[in-house]
């Protein structure tokens, strides 16, 4: 007899198993037929999987059967909820208002990490803290934690409390979503193995683990999303939110045509929602092409986003593109009056070299600074 082959916890008889069973059944029949879930039926599904108590087969099925149908906001809902209360509770100090930019991803396009640059340069503007919540890419070309992989942050084995103190003190620090989203390793493999966009990504940005964050931004690829999420906005508890897609349906503000925001905010114990057409035109910026932005493998898409933040695209493209997304954070962050006086501040910023001072000090503060400088030479 193999001692070493290890039950499934489907295949263990019990009666609670059997339930599992059961439930599960229901639920790709729902799914077969395009019934909407409950928020409920949802919440539970997602708890079993975050507990470990599905099967792959299952698990590939539900997301397939979810994305084919088409999620609707209460299923969003259910599935944050379920997220969010399995995951480990952080609050961040700082004095300055505290933002996450992140998006979905599945635009398909190919471009540069934009919101990681963006988020650091805003940060080194001094008026917001970003708490940047982000994965390694699951169907793209790099994510935010590949970015800081590569130049040395350490993702594993860093307390909260040293990311407190470097948020507190430099105003920005990068939350690696596994570390406190424990139960989706059981979802990772499935996710990248089929390889696209299911709703672990479309939710994602709103699972950031720091529950005192004062607004995000988000960008969505799905146009969807645009009406979906301000919905779940208030289950988050921020004081302003900014959702944007770009015509093009990249999960950024483009520099490439017009972009759709729909700003969330909250007033007199409710939520404000209006929407915004900005054309970057408007606000000087040149219109840019989609190859200008696209880069063909991950280290290209990090020395892109690294090269930004150093100052070497001063003027280009690439620059224009990450400043406008800069300037998002900051008018989220209600540290700035209009996107004209965010995008001269980061600027600034960046001829100045503060966002590069921030990230070679967040490096040698925690991480390996031999990575950064190897990294430095490539630009």
């Amino acid at each position: 007899m193999n001692h070493n082959i290890k039950e499934s916890p489907l295949e263990k008889g019990s009666e609670a198993t059997k339930e599992h069973q059961l439930f599960n059944k229901l639920i790709l029949k729902k799914l077969s037929r395009r019934e909407h879930l409950s928020q409920q039926q949802v919440t539970e599904v997602i708890g079993n999987i975050i507990n470990g108590n599905c099967a792959d087969i299952f698990i590939s099925a539900f997301l397939m059967g979810l994305m084919v149908k088409g999620e609707t906001h209460v299923e969003f809902s259910g599935v944050v909820e379920a997220i969010r209360s399995a995951s480990s509770i952080i609050t961040l100090n700082t004095l300055l208002p505290l933002v996450d930019n992140c998006g979905t991803g599945g635009d398909m396009l190919n471009t540069f990490n934009i919101s990681t640059a963006a988020g650091l340069i805003a940060s080194s503007c001094k008026k917001v803290a970003v708490a940047k919540h982000g994965n390694k890419s699951s169907s793209g070309l790099s994510g935010s934690a590949d970015l800081f992989e590569h130049i040395g942050y350490p993702l594993k084995n860093l307390q909260t409390a040293r990311i407190s103190t470097l948020i507190k003190t430099i105003g920005f620090g990068f939350l690696f979503a596994p570390n406190y989203h424990s139960g989706l390793k059981h979802v990772s493999r499935i996710r990248r193995e089929l390889g696209i966009q299911t709703v672990f990504n479309k939710v994602g940005p709103l699972c950031n683990p720091c529950r005192n964050l004062d607004a995000q931004v988000i960008g969505v690829s799905d146009p969807l999303l645009l009406s979906m999420i301000p919905k779940i906005i208030p289950i988050l508890g921020l004081k302003r939110a900014m959702i944007l897609r770009s015509e093009e349906g990249m999960d950024e503000l483009s520099t490439t045509g017009k972009n759709k925001i729909i700003h969330v905010i909250s007033e007199d114990g409710g939520y404000n929602i209006q929407t915004e057409i900005l054309d970057p035109h408007s606000l000087g910026i040149p219109r840019a092409s989609i190859h200008e932005l696209m880069v063909t493998n991950r280290i290209d898409a990090i020395n892109e986003s690294l090269r930004v933040i150093y100052g070497i695209r001063n003027n280009k493209p690439q620059e224009d593109i990450v400043l406008l997304n800069s300037a998002a954070v900051l008018v989220a962050g209600n540290s700035v009056e209009s996107f004209d006086e965010g995008l001269a501040i980061a600027r600034d910023s960046v001829k100045e070299g503060r966002p590069q001072k921030v990230l070679r000090k967040m490096i040698k503060s925690i991480g390996d600074i031999s990575k950064l400088e190897l990294a430095e030479k490539a630009l």
